[in-house]
């Protein structure tokens, strides 16, 4: 039941179903042993939908070790648990007998082990006609190698359950910095059982502050983006609809650009909800009000169970939703050169700087194309043999790019307030003394400098290129 990872800063809250619920401890015989421990994220519960329809239940594992490789892993998944409540295909890469199937599967941890690491094993699983709905199954995963201890865990599997489909959020555009716009929040449970309650997530972009705090929300910040985590009081219908009682008001303020409130709404106790991601939450006062629920269209009666896990979204149903806000603003970027002297045949160091004079935070949510970088032209008589982390030459792996440039240097993400100074070197060899030699750093927008086209909301170009100088 696996879903797709929200776009911005790194994910920082996903669809709820996507989350792990928690990580589980390696076991101590593991540890013990001196071997690698390969362990098992939770499985988020799944929630099977009305046949034919399908629920997909995929494995993600984590470990601590660097540079592994288990390419003789083998996992075994015992479904039998199931067997009332649902039909089970098993992936390709499974020999099966019965409701038991044992899965090949190489595991490989790189350079960095926090990534997690993906498997080809996945269930398919289909609710067997007459099954009640509120049935709930488990099945079990455990796993074997010789290059590491594999510590699995169990899952759970209930039949039918509520699914939220949240109401297109509206954009706006040529907000004036100190304004405050209203953002309605609807959302309708098209599953087939009723929602006990609600919980929802809201984050508000540089720029963006929430301008009402509930005793029923906790609040939380990334130190980039705010968030609001709200748990309005009220039962959702099969085929109701309802909206929080009052439209979440956010104040532009000084940072605002490009910006944006992201919304995810789930079924109140849906676990792996996005509550950890190294944010420190604080609830609103109690002498707040407490954000509320309202009925916009009633739903019908069922004497289903009320249900916590959400079912797979399908078609045009989604409980996730980005609302832009654009505002109008500047921010001034620029670029800072620098100057050495150095003898033929002797190295100098070249430290020049890309500065975000503001006053908006640029936050670029494509993922890095809308941010400027610096292209950097080499001082004649000179050859590159270092440069810092963050810049390169423009085409990777061509020796004369490598030697005689030119170099790309990028920022660091894709969130820069204002103040931010990015530093860049190139370590350069003279091979011949030119006199005055002179080399340029100049800032640009896209990938090639060709293409560069300024943003409307840069309107300095004086401060965009700057001379390096050797002697």
């Amino acid at each position: 039941m696996r879903r797709n990872s929200l776009t911005g800063l790194a994910a920082v809250f996903a669809s709820a179903a996507g989350l792990t619920a928690s990580l589980l401890v390696a076991a101590p015989a593991g540890a013990a042993s001196g071997r690698p421990v390969i362990t098992l994220d939770a499985p988020a519960p799944a929630a099977l939908p009305a046949a034919p329809a399908t629920a997909d239940v995929d494995f993600d594992f984590h470990i601590r070790t660097r540079n592994l490789t288990a390419d003789d892993a083998t996992l075994t998944v015992d479904a039998r648990g199931l067997s009332n409540i649902a039909k089970v295909e098993f992936s390709d890469n499974c020999t099966v007998h019965g409701l038991i199937a044992t899965c090949s599967e190489s595991f490989e941890s790189g350079s960095d082990p926090k990534t997690g690491l993906g498997s080809m094993t996945r269930l398919t699983l289909t609710a067997r006609a007459g099954s009640r709905l509120g049935a709930t199954g488990t099945y079990k995963v455990t796993g074997r190698s010789a290059h590491a201890q594999i510590v699995g865990g169990t899952g759970s599997v209930t039949v039918g359950g509520p699914s939220f489909g949240l109401t297109r959020l509206a954009d706006h555009a040529n907000l004036s910095v100190g304004s405050t716009v209203a953002e309605p929040v609807r959302f309708t449970n098209a599953g087939n059982r009723p929602a006990r309650g609600v919980q929802t997530v809201l984050a508000a972009s540089p720029g963006l502050d929430f301008a009402d705090h509930y005793s029923n929300c906790k609040y939380g910040s990334n130190g980039a983006v705010h968030f609001a985590e709200c748990y309005p009081k009220g039962g959702i219908g099969i085929a109701e609809t309802a909206a929080l009682a009052a439209p979440v008001r956010l104040h532009v303020n000084s940072a605002a650009l490009f910006t944006y409130l992201d919304v995810l709404t789930a079924p109140l106790g849906q676990t792996g909800w996005p509550d950890g991601q190294g944010i420190t939450w604080t609830w609103g006062k109690r002498s707040a009000p407490a954000l509320k629920l309202k009925v916009i269209n009633a739903g019908r009666r069922s004497t289903a169970p009320a249900g916590s896990v959400s079912l797979p979204q399908t078609g045009n149903v989604t409980d996730y939703g980005i609302a832009s806000l654009k505002a109008r603003n500047t921010a001034d970027f620029a670029v800072l050169g620098a100057s050495a002297q150095a003898d033929a045949g002797t190295t100098t160091n070249l430290a020049f700087h890309l500065k975000a004079n503001g006053p908006a935070t640029l936050y670029d949510r494509s993922g890095g194309e809308g941010v400027p970088t610096a292209w950097v032209t080499l001082p004649p008589g000179t050859t590159a043999v270092g440069h810092a982390a963050n810049c390169s030459p423009w085409q990777e792996n061509n020796p004369t790019a490598e030697a005689k440039g030119p170099y790309v240097c990028r920022l660091p993400g894709f969130v820069v307030p204002k103040g931010q100074v990015t530093d860049f070197s190139l370590t350069l060899r003279v091979d011949d003394v030119v006199t005055h030699a002179k080399g340029s750093v100049q800032l640009v927008w896209g990938p090639d400098p060709a293409d560069s086209h300024r943003p409307a909301f840069d309107p300095d170009s004086g401060n965009d290129s700057a001379a390096l100088t050797v002697n």
